[in-house]
């Protein structure tokens, strides 16, 4: 059975993470980041390890509640990387701006060692 499209949608802002725009969407629909993954029926834990791999079934998922394109739910990690690349990619930002912060944004270039 699939899941029902949430009642409320957030667009992604460019260089938007996955992670950050789940959580968006979860507030817009008043409810946690675990609440809006378990009505997904996306067996995670948290949020962020979506960042760097989503299957095309999550993807698939979560373009459905949030009435997007699937393409657009992969835009939103990020892109296979090196063994360098990983290596100054951050699991968790090290860096942000206060404004998008209170907005509620994870830009992706927060979690580069070289941005």
């Amino acid at each position: 059975m699939k899941p029902r499209p949430l009642p409320k949608t957030v667009a992604p802002v460019p260089d938007e993470l996955l992670s950050g725009w789940l959580s968006r969407l979860a507030a817009a629909n008043y409810c946690d980041d675990a609440e809006l993954l378990a009505h997904i029926k996306i067996d995670t834990a948290h949020g962020t390890a979506l960042d760097f791999s989503v299957d095309a079934v999550a993807a698939e998922k979560i373009a459905n509640v949030a009435r997007v394109d699937p393409d657009v739910v992969r835009s939103l990690t990020f892109p296979a990387m090196t063994t360098r690349e990983a290596s100054l990619t951050a699991q968790m930002p090290f860096q942000h701006c206060p404004q998008c912060s209170r907005e509620g944004l994870s830009l992706r270039h927060w979690r580069r060692a070289w941005a």
